[in-house]
């Protein structure tokens, strides 16, 4: 949205910005069943179901005859159907599978060593880790080379895990084996019968033989156009169906695509690749081909570092010259996964009237922002996750991972903003070793995080179909490893989603309005590996990177960050001091490498002579990224770079962390100052109207004085209640301060108009009067078991943890609390009273005899009870669990070393009292 924000959109949004689930079809369930179900998710708050298709229940009658119904039953309820590209991630079809022309291939290489004077006739090496040729495979070329230093070569282990090949696991040598860069021949015209017609002359040389060859995961090549349409064509015919098509075009959103997921034992290839890669290079890579293999970067997870190479060479033509090639070959591979998998999928998406959403590039080696950017200008939908990012529950920023995680989204963000995309999904909730444990408090603060990283809108992780006479607790879809297969018959706190998706649907509006405008980029050449690694050893995650960039003094001085690629830094230089300005509007660019694409280099000089901020972290650039150009682009990049650093608006500092420090210096000064506190923040602007949401990342509320560019009216807008009110404000020149109170690990949401006059400030809040305890507790807890709820009555007992009342071991459930308040009249006279709940292991609804006056979902949480309250009034505070206890004490294994949670309301609960206000409740505070 370009206009400002609809108040009454944003108090009553629209479907399409209400959070949407995905549901798991494991197996054939009957269809009233599926509507059932399709029912109480759309009563839960959602508006977008993501059917996730499984092998069982695809492709044939059956499921064709479901969809029908639930598309028929989505358009009554006015909800929107996304669907998966078939059963499987990666993408997967019969027809494309393995033993097709149009499964995944890779490269892999042979070697014979042949010393002093050979034969004249050599045999054609078989793969290394196929010596004796068992699989088919198709000889493409033929080189050799000159042996400078020989080093032991890569190990193929045996079958360690199911991500294994049958071939075994390749590990890289400890050092590369060196090559005489003077001596690389091309024999593949020497090549007869199996035999090659050469006789190396002077020292050791090494013959090589490289195979294509189908890859043992057996998927849809990524890497071909022919393959990706044969594949949407199967999913036309038999998942879709001819009866659907109309009913789709009208109901129907996304087309998505999971997180890719490749496995190649070697190099990922393509038929024609050598041919595309002369084309984008401008070079024959056929010499070089022995410098491409780097074990381990095809496979799914891409290390954090690029392996150890097989071969490189010893650097008498020019420096570096492996890594150069490699970046020509990645930069490759990304080109081909864009405009042979994503755009003819979007393109195929859009002819059923629906676009294409893809978890795009992640985990490969593949450039992911490139590849946002690109996807999201042919109309595609981005989407992130919490899970491969590293979000962890319970949200923290001492995890290992938590750093890692907003880079990571930044990533993904950052190419979606600058491909023009505002919005951003995330399959949210997603956890090795939670299942059954996720609370929607814990949702609600994971979102809260990725809401500061620029994520719009929140796709559940996930529900699972049920049929009626399912095996308790759920049909899981991950076997109790991963959470959550959520369904609505016996996870307590499924009553309880209506206000919190209220909640997001208004989030989702904020973040969706105007332009996203982000203060600096950071310029970042590689790939972005995952951090879901512990699905065995919880301490696994951590082994992935700590962080991209270290951001920490940026964010402090107030500073927005994204992340770059060198493509996209001469897309956006325009014509005035910023980077993509139509979009983020980066006013700042950090660079923190050695080598750079020459037109790189030189757009960013460009920019740099028209005002754009730069600062470079450590030695300056000094050399081609690529192996196009020879030394004639090392000289390119130190003339631009030299260019860059001559201009007032360039600095040079020998850490990140000083240049927050160096921007200032420059004059730079972010869009919102947040007065050095631990905050992060989203910026949002259409036409004279700013949209800011602010985000405490510490785990104890704070207060801040934020500073706001430009001077105007500021309104602070309600989450929880959809109300927009005139928060206190004073104006300082050309900008808005304002004194905010942010929750713990919670946001505010503030709307400021530069073009309405500044408002007087609003009267403070008075502090709470006093302060009491309740009396005369009682609990009953209706449990979730698998012989059916039971009722469990507890006289006398109140807040505490279930985990250590003797009645209540193992149990999950719904409780309800009641008790009285008992205080002097003469206190209650006048008083303004509220409630504040304490530690809360679950989810809460407040009734004031039996009135509903609050929800709860966190620690803390306090409630506004108004005047409501008396002598001898009677609270009742119904408390849903999560299931996990249950489901442990049923003997069903978690996989979890602590598999017991705390359960139930724990407190304390505290009546307070204070004289009425005219503030409305800060954000964080339910309604």
């Amino acid at each position: 949205m370009t206009k400002p924000l609809d108040p009454d959109r944003f108090t009553e949004p629209h479907g399409d910005d209400r959070p949407g689930v995905r549901w798991w079809w494991q197996s054939a369930v009957p269809v009233e069943d599926l509507l059932d179900q399709l029912r109480s998710i759309v009563d839960a708050g959602f508006r977008e179901v993501e059917i996730a298709f499984s092998r069982e229940f695809w492709g044939d009658g059956a499921q064709r005859t479901a969809l029908t119904a639930v598309l028929r039953e989505s358009e009554r309820l006015g909800v929107g159907v996304a669907m998966t590209l078939g059963a499987a991630w990666p993408l997967t079809t019969p027809n494309t599978a393995t033993g097709t022309p149009f499964s995944s291939r890779e490269l892999q290489y042979g070697s014979t060593l042949l010393s002093g004077e050979g034969p004249p006739l050599v045999s054609v090496p078989a793969a290394f880790d196929d010596p004796e040729g068992k699989h088919a495979a198709t000889l493409v070329r033929v080189t050799a080379a000159r042996v400078r230093h020989r080093n032991d070569p890569p190990l193929v282990a045996g079958v360690e895990d199911e991500r294994t090949s049958p071939r075994g696991s390749i590990r890289p040598p400890a050092a590369s084996t060196v090559l005489d860069s003077t001596s690389l021949v091309d024999l593949t015209s020497e090549v007869v019968d199996g035999v090659v017609r050469w006789q190396p002359r002077g020292g050791d040389w090494v013959l090589f033989a490289f195979w294509m060859r189908e890859c043992e995961q057996g998927v849809t090549n990524f890497l071909d156009q022919t393959p990706t349409a044969a594949a949407a064509a199967y999913i036309e015919e038999h998942q879709l169906g001819p009866e659907n098509i109309e009913l789709l075009r009208r109901v129907g959103t996304d087309f998505f695509e999971d997180s890719l997921e490749l496995h190649a034992d070697s190099l990922f290839w393509a038929s024609d690749l050598i041919e595309r890669f002369t084309e984008r290079h401008g070079y024959d890579p056929t010499p070089y081909l022995p410098l491409l293999f780097a074990h381990g970067m095809s496979h799914f997870w891409v290390p954090n570092e690029e392996t150890v190479a097989d071969f490189e060479l010893d650097g008498d033509v020019v420096p570096g010259i492996g890594h150069r090639v490699r970046q020509d070959y990645y930069r490759l591979l990304t080109d081909l996964y864009i405009s042979r998998r994503l755009l003819p999928l979007q393109e195929w998406s859009t002819g059923h009237g629906l676009r294409h959403k893809a978890q795009a590039a992640y985990g490969q080696n593949l450039e992911v922002i490139r590849s946002n950017r690109e996807f999201v200008r042919a109309g595609g939908r981005a989407e992130g996750e919490s899970l491969n990012s590293g979000d962890r529950f319970p949200v923290n920023r001492t995890d290992a991972t938590w750093r890692f995680a907003l880079d990571w989204q930044r990533c993904v963000v950052g190419g979606a903003h600058q491909g023009g995309a505002v919005r951003i999904s995330t399959e949210l909730g997603a956890q090795f070793r939670a299942a059954y444990a996720v609370t929607l408090g814990d949702l609600q603060r994971m979102l809260a995080k990725e809401w500061a990283s620029g994520i719009t809108r929140p796709f559940l992780h996930g529900v699972a179909s049920q049929a009626r006479d399912a095996d308790w607790p759920t049909q899981t879809r991950f076997q109790q490893i991963v959470s959550d297969s959520w369904n609505s018959i016996h996870f307590p706190e499924w009553a309880n989603w209506r206000p919190l998706t209220d909640y997001w649907a208004r989030g989702t509006v904020v973040l969706e309005t105007g332009v996203p405008r982000t203060d600096v980029a950071i310029h970042r050449d590689g790939f972005l590996t995952i951090a879901a690694r512990g699905v065995r050893d919880p301490t696994a995650d951590a082994t992935a990177p700590a962080r991209l960039a270290d951001t920490e003094a940026l964010e402090r001085a107030g500073f927005s960050v994204q992340f770059i690629d060198p493509l996209g830094i001469v897309e956006g230089a325009g014509e005035g001091p910023v980077l993509f300005a139509n979009g983020p509007a980066y006013r700042g660019l950090v660079i923190d490498e050695r080598m750079l694409p020459p037109e790189t280099a030189e757009a960013i000089a460009d920019a740099a002579e028209r005002g754009l901020r730069v600062v470079v972290v450590g030695d300056p650039p000094s050399a081609d990224s690529g192996h196009s150009n020879g030394s004639d682009g090392d000289e390119r990049v130190r003339a631009a770079m030299a260019r860059a650093m001559s201009t007032p608006t360039a600095a040079h500092v020998q850490t990140i962390s000083d240049a927050s420090t160096a921007f200032t210096r420059l004059g730079l000064t972010p869009r919102v100052s947040t007065g050095g506190g631990a905050l992060l923040t989203q910026w949002r602007e259409a036409g004279t109207v700013r949209y800011l949401l602010v985000y405490n990342t510490l785990s104890d509320p704070v207060t801040a004085r934020l500073s706001l560019e430009g001077s105007g009216r500021v309104r602070e807008l309600y989450l929880w209640t959809g109300g927009i009110v005139p928060a206190a404000h004073a104006a300082q020149g050309d900008r808005t301060t304002l004194a905010v109170g942010i929750p713990a690990l919670g946001v505010r949401v503030f709307e400021l108009d530069t073009g309405a006059e500044p408002g007087s400030a609003a009267e403070a809040p008075r502090g709470v009067d006093a302060a009491a305890t309740l009396e005369s507790w009682r609990l009953d807890v209706i449990s979730e078991e698998p012989g059916g709820p039971r009722t469990i009555e507890l006289d006398g007992v109140g807040p505490g943890d279930w985990r250590t009342i003797d009645a209540l071991k193992g149990v999950s459930g719904t409780g309800r609390y009641r008790a009285r308040v008992v205080l002097p009249d003469e206190l209650l006279a006048g008083a303004h009273a509220k409630i504040d709940l304490g530690v809360l292991a679950g989810s809460a609804v407040v009734r004031i005899d039996g009135r509903v006056v609050g929800a709860a979902y966190l620690d803390d949480t306090v409630i506004d009870l108004g005047g409501s309250v008396a002598n001898g009034t009677e609270v009742e505070i119904e408390v849903r669990t999560a299931l996990r206890n249950a489901v442990v004490e049923s003997g069903i294994d978690v996989f979890d070393e602590d598999p017991l949670r705390p359960h139930g309301l724990l407190g304390p609960v505290r009546i307070l009292l204070q004289h009425p206000t005219s503030s409305a409740p800060q954000e964080g505070h339910a309604p």
